[in-house]
């Protein structure tokens, strides 16, 4: 810290007012020296800053303006922040009369009420994301899609899957899996359909198999170059195929590991908002990419039901079971291990 005493007739305020408009200007960065992490302007360089400086009344008429102003920008900023709490309020009220609306008809008008307002309500990031969120809780009650009472219910689904596993394990091309806990009553999130069942991830997958983290370089692979997959690849809902460190030449790869076309992968670790988020690998993936040990990959019979675990897995409900479970000390860097992962309950509708 440097102390600045100016001259009784001269504003401390004014002067506080022009080397802010140099420091918005850039003018510091351009006298500073850098250090790594740190950047620091000497005592000299700041005694040598030229001031245009008016006469003392004028320059204290500066000031009481700009003072003026200032208030008047607060007042917009409280006004505008108000507004944007108002119209937060407004669309979470909206969005959860949706999702508590009891039958086809309660959802239709709630619905209608909220599309009136469509354009001037969903204008900001925590409006579109609530949206979002809304969209995801509604597919997985069973409200977003008509229910057809000539489905094959789930639960016939859940057999088939079950008579394949115990083939392929007959077979000898997957390990048998220990049994799931059955699901009690409270960890029902809601009321299904009735051809609906509630069941584990587990109950769905094949089987599920995770990475490898061998030393990579500190950057991405080059061309069709081997590269481990970094957990960013797969935390933002889409599938980030250039979120790799790049496989030295010297180490053999693991291609059992490389993901491929429609895999679904979850990451284990990762911040607490981030922790067990899930994607589904699109079909023109790029090859030679692996793995790490933070990505687990699950197999599913079924690509429609890659999708829709995948649907389920990052709507509300599971996001509010994985910060639940999950351990760590720190909210950076929380972690869950593969068998919560499978414990996870989902409500599932026919194919």
């Amino acid at each position: 810290l440097l102390l600045v005493r100016v001259f009784n007739l001269v504003s401390p305020r004014y002067i506080d007012l022009f080397l802010n408009y140099l420091r918005l200007r850039g003018y510091f960065i351009g006298i500073a020296q850098h250090a790594i992490g740190q950047a620091s302007v000497n005592q000299s360089k700041i005694r040598n800053i030229v001031v245009p400086l008016p006469p003392v009344s004028e320059h204290m008429r500066i000031v009481e303006k700009v003072d003026e102003l200032m208030a008047l920008c607060d007042r917009l900023e409280q006004q505008t922040s108000d507004q944007i709490s108002a119209q937060e309020t407004l669309v979470d009220t909206l969005l959860d009369s949706l999702t508590r609306s009891q039958d086809a008809a309660e959802l239709a008008d709630n619905w209608a009420r909220l599309a009136e307002h469509f354009d001037t309500l969903f204008t900001t990031e925590h409006s579109i994301d609530r949206l979002e969120q809304t969209i995801l809780q509604l597919a997985v009650m069973g409200r977003l899609v008509p229910q057809d009472p000539n489905d094959e219910p789930a639960s016939v689904l859940i057999e088939r899957i079950e008579n394949e596993k115990e083939q392929l394990v007959q077979q000898g091309k997957i390990k048998k899996s220990k049994k799931h806990p059955p699901i009690v009553k409270d960890e029902k999130y809601f009321k299904v359909p009735d051809s609906w069942s509630w069941c584990r991830l587990g109950d769905l997958a094949h089987y599920s198999e995770a990475g490898w983290s061998p030393k990579c370089e500190d950057y991405p692979r080059e061309g069709n170059d081997w590269g481990v997959l970094k957990v960013s690849a797969v935390s933002w809902g889409e599938y980030r195929p250039s979120e790799n460190k790049r496989l030295p030449v010297s180490t053999e790869p693991k291609a059992e590991l490389e993901v491929k076309p429609y895999d679904f992968l979850i990451s284990r670790a990762n911040t607490a908002d981030l922790v067990a988020r899930s994607v589904v690998v699109p079909g023109e993936a790029p090859s030679h990419l692996l793995m790490s040990d933070k990505i687990i990959r699950f197999i599913f019979p079924d690509l429609t039901i890659s999708r829709y675990v995948n649907i389920f897995n990052n709507s509300p409900f599971a996001r509010e079971y994985y910060a639940r479970i999950a351990g760590g000390t720190s909210s950076s860097m929380k972690n869950v291990s593969r068998e919560q992962i499978r414990n996870i309950q989902i409500p599932l509708p026919p194919l």
